[in-house]
């Protein structure tokens, strides 16, 4: 850090309050606290920069674990990272960030991931794009299938404690063969029914006819702000979907469509491969756009890189070069898959690779949302033996596209 003398540390419970102030004047929330609904961070899971008693940087870090195409892996999920204006441009954040990826090596875990405000800081410390988000901002009356006919089930209206028993055992299974998406424990079950001030979340279950649940959808509903129509004027905002059937699928969007009083459905973080456009009629008339998802960055490669899941058989020898935070890292890897066991073996330094990266690239190609083929085509990783790019592709490839539900 240049010309500053600052204490870096976690914050106690007494300095949780002060600390929070930071993030809360950096995002511009204006709301005042509220003892009733306090902030899930802990404060040993904290890690700031303090100025005599002041808190003027902070940062977190929540101990989660994480499908990695099916198979469960420890991933510290990064949080709260912000600067008083009036500390910036001095290295504190990456100074935090550092000290944060060698608290994960020290744990044992060897993933980071973080929802950024501005991507460009994180890829400076390692972190390349590890999800897609889509969202979708549709009229109901255009919520009309191109195929099949109506979903045979219902969809109840329940309350948080009605409906959790369903919704564990969905989003289980919706999440067993999945990247990106996080365990939820009794604590993050709580967190998604946070709702703001004066406003209430739903959760809506979908039933087959044999009345076993097979889809919900966590939800509001509101008025928008500002509409001069005289159409109707509610506005549903859909934040969680799980669904292990088409018809479960089918019959939440009946369900949302069914509002009368709603002239708009907006559903946040959709998977990159939901099958809602090629299922609707007009399916342009979703609105759909994409954005950066979670950021990703392989703490220790050798554990990343046994940890994830692999359907297919195939071997790559990669070269990890310019880890300039998480320099344990740079060397030589060889990762061989008879199609379910996976062996991986760090070679000498001389040794020959096919391809060779930086943390960023790789994180991508490790999440399974970049495929070595595009990273080639991009100019983002050097390719010893092009003839292996298509084995290497399919090597990493991932059942479904990577993904994640969950703020943080």
């Amino acid at each position: 850090m240049k010309g500053t003398n600052l204490e870096i540390r976690a914050a106690t419970a007494d300095e949780m309050e002060a600390l929070m102030k930071v993030p809360s004047y950096a995002f511009a929330n204006n709301e005042p606290p509220d003892p009733e609904r306090p902030e899930p961070i802990r404060p040993e899971w904290t890690l700031c920069a303090f100025d005599g008693a002041r808190p003027v940087a902070t940062s977190g870090q929540y101990p989660f674990k994480m499908r990695f195409n099916g198979n469960g892996v420890l991933a510290d999920g990064v949080t709260l990272v912000s600067t008083d204006p009036g500390y910036r441009r001095r290295g504190i954040v990456r100074e935090l960030i550092s000290r944060l990826l060698h608290q994960s090596k020290d744990n044992g875990v060897p993933i980071s991931i973080l929802w950024a405000s501005m991507g460009a800081i994180y890829q400076r410390f390692g972190y390349g794009l590890g999800t897609t988000f889509v969202e979708y901002d549709v009229e109901p009356r255009y919520v009309r299938f191109q195929f099949g006919e109506r979903a045979p089930g219902h969809t109840k209206l329940l309350d948080k404690d009605g409906a959790l028993p369903a919704l564990r055992e969905i989003y289980r299974r919706y999440t067993a063969d999945g990247s990106g998406l996080l365990h939820r424990g009794d604590e993050l079950w709580q967190l998604m029914f946070r709702a703001p001030p004066n406003q209430k979340l739903y959760a809506a279950v979908y039933y087959d006819p044999d009345e076993v649940p097979t889809a919900y959808c966590i939800y509001r509903s509101k008025w928008q702000e500002l509409d001069t129509t005289p159409e109707a004027d509610q506005v549903l905002e859909v934040f969680d979907f799980g669904w292990i059937d088409i018809d479960g699928y089918r019959g939440i969007w009946e369900y949302l469509a069914g509002h009368d009083l709603a002239n708009r459905i907006r559903w946040y973080r959709v998977p990159e491969d939901d099958p809602a456009p090629a299922m609707m009629l007009e399916p342009r008339m979703l609105q759909r756009r994409t954005g950066d998802g979670i950021w990703l960055r392989i703490v220790d490669v050798e554990d990343a890189l046994r940890a994830r899941g692999y359907d297919w058989p195939g071997e790559v020898t990669l070269g990890v070069v310019n880890d300039d935070i998480c320099s344990w890292n740079d060397g030589c890897y060889r990762v061989a898959s008879g199609g379910a066991e996976v062996e991986v073996e760090r070679l000498a330094d001389s040794a020959e690779v096919d391809i060779e990266l930086d943390p960023s690239a790789l994180a991508g190609l490790v999440s399974g949302h970049t495929s070595a083929s595009w990273l080639a085509r991009m100019g983002r990783m050097r390719v010893a033996r092009p003839e292996r790019l298509l084995e290497i592709d399919q090597l990493f490839s991932t059942r479904r596209r990577p993904t994640c539900a969950n703020m943080f």
